[in-house]
């Protein structure tokens, strides 16, 4: 078998589609970055962040707060929309994916604004209050009897029609 056959050809256009496919961005689930790999990631996304908040103006303190790192919600969404914008100008993508880049920009900005407003952050961090973690166990439990019944007298009156 020769250099040109066509069992070497499909060989060498495979490996050269695996290496553009280790080429490709992937996503973040935050949540499961392993430990060996979360220095890495805080740097990354923290450089990211900082490119961002230095693009666009409008990204100020209160979209984005300076203790961002410290509420999961932020960082969350900040690093799914570097993700974003990482296949969003890949070589590969789509002309339409840097404009849907920056709606995605827009809904994030938007979310993230909301979210900054509810915290207790000025020019330092302050840690939110805790919300009721207890559940109001014996209203919950009338509740969903209460629900129950009423399912089932409506089954009831179905039945009887």
């Amino acid at each position: 078998m020769g250099p040109d056959s066509p069992d070497i050809r499909s060989l060498h256009a495979f490996a050269g589609e695996a290496a553009e496919l280790d080429a490709i961005p992937v996503v973040t689930h935050w949540p499961s970055v392993p430990a060996a790999d979360a220095e890495t990631e805080w740097k990354d996304l923290h450089d990211w962040v900082s490119s961002l908040r230095r693009r666009f103006d409008h990204l100020d303190h209160h979209v984005i707060p300076a203790c961002w790192w410290l509420h999961n919600e932020h960082v969350e969404a900040l690093a799914a929309l570097r993700d974003h914008e990482r296949l969003s100008f890949a070589d590969n993508a789509p002309a339409t994916a840097p404009v849907d880049w920056f709606k995605a920009l827009r809904d994030i900005g938007t979310l993230l604004r909301a979210w900054t407003s509810e915290l207790a952050c000025g020019a330092t961090h302050r840690d939110p209050s805790p919300g009721p973690d207890v559940v109001d166990t014996a209203g919950w439990e009338a509740y969903v009897a209460a629900d129950v019944e009423r399912r089932h007298q409506a089954a009831i009156a179905c039945a009887g029609d």
